[in-house]
């Protein structure tokens, strides 16, 4: 069941891009507004945040207890698709990447970056700078690497680990540590969230800690092995790297000689633009193969494992 579920989810994903019209957070933005407005959890660290995260995934796995016993396997798909769907990462990874690199190869930096905007934080696409498109290619690899670490690879570890409850619970983890890291920028700081803003970044470090090194495992079986391997277990027991930073290194341990001449672009290209196009494409292409991976060993244990 949990095989099937996945690959309807990546289908519809493959047809919409995203999550399609499923992935509305309005009603989040709203249940933090409720949640730091109650008198329950002024001055009390911890409270808003675990109220904001853990009241709508338990509200997802009695939703789905209760489809189960009424109408069966049926009734789990019903559930479990949408929920996996919103639990994977906002706007259109392949779509931005490809808007990206299109600019990029024209020479247009300005179409580039807009084009790259959603893979940012709004933080660094302030920091993008048009006058040095090494550090904007830099900038973009880096948070690319993390998006696509984010936005599936995550969800799917705490699906298959602790089921739709544990996919949703990361996803509302994500954000959560968004919102109240951008909430002195959007007038909403209050004393409780100032507290708890900490505590959101700090869980997110923590469920990210476990299914990075798998996915790094990962990029070393589908990559360049020994460069990855070796930048893997120089990380394995890392308590300080943040999840971004990590990501980036293994990426770059996996695409290991990569050179110009695997760029896709015509020879008009400069040889330094195509080599940079050349590491987002075959990291494009090292991470569907992961994706790959992951879906083959899905589909064995259900052949030869129940």
């Amino acid at each position: 069941m949990a095989l099937l579920i996945v690959l309807l989810a990546l289908g519809l994903v493959q047809i919409w891009g995203s999550g399609g019209p499923i992935q509305r957070d309005g009603w989040f933005a709203n249940w933090q507004q409720f949640i730091y407005r109650r008198t329950l959890v002024r001055d009390r660290q911890g409270v808003g945040f675990g109220l904001l995260v853990l009241v709508p995934a338990l509200l997802v796995a009695l939703l789905l207890a209760l489809a189960e016993s009424a109408l069966g396997g049926l009734g789990v798909l019903l559930v479990s698709v949408p929920a996996l769907l919103y639990s994977f990462g906002r706007g259109n990874f392949n779509e931005a990447m490809s808007g990206y690199l299109r600019g990029w190869y024209q020479g247009d930096m300005v179409a580039a970056r807009a084009a790259a905007k959603p893979l940012l934080k709004p933080e660094d696409a302030m920091e993008a700078s048009l006058a040095d498109p090494q550090a904007l290619h830099l900038l973009v690899f880096r948070a690319a690497a993390y998006r696509a670490f984010e936005r599936i690879f995550a969800v799917l570890f705490w699906f298959l680990l602790l089921g739709i409850p544990g996919a949703v619970l990361y996803r509302l983890s994500q954000l959560a540590a968004d919102a109240l890291a951008h909430s002195e920028d959007e007038g909403q700081s209050t004393p409780a969230i100032l507290a708890d803003r900490d505590l959101a970044a700090r869980w997110l470090w923590l469920i990210e800690w476990l299914p990075v090194r798998v996915v790094g495992f990962t990029l070393a079986i589908v990559g360049n092995f020994a460069g990855c391997y070796r930048v893997w277990r120089e990380h394995l027991t890392c308590r300080e790297s943040r999840t971004e930073d990590i990501m980036e290194r293994y990426l770059e341990g996996a695409l290991g000689g990569i050179d110009s001449s695997e760029c896709s672009a015509g020879a008009m290209v400069s040889e330094g633009e195509r080599l940079c196009g050349a590491e987002l494409e075959a990291m494009q292409g090292v991470l569907s193969r992961a994706l790959l991976m992951w879906l083959t060993i899905m589909a064995l244990y259900v052949l030869f494992g129940s």
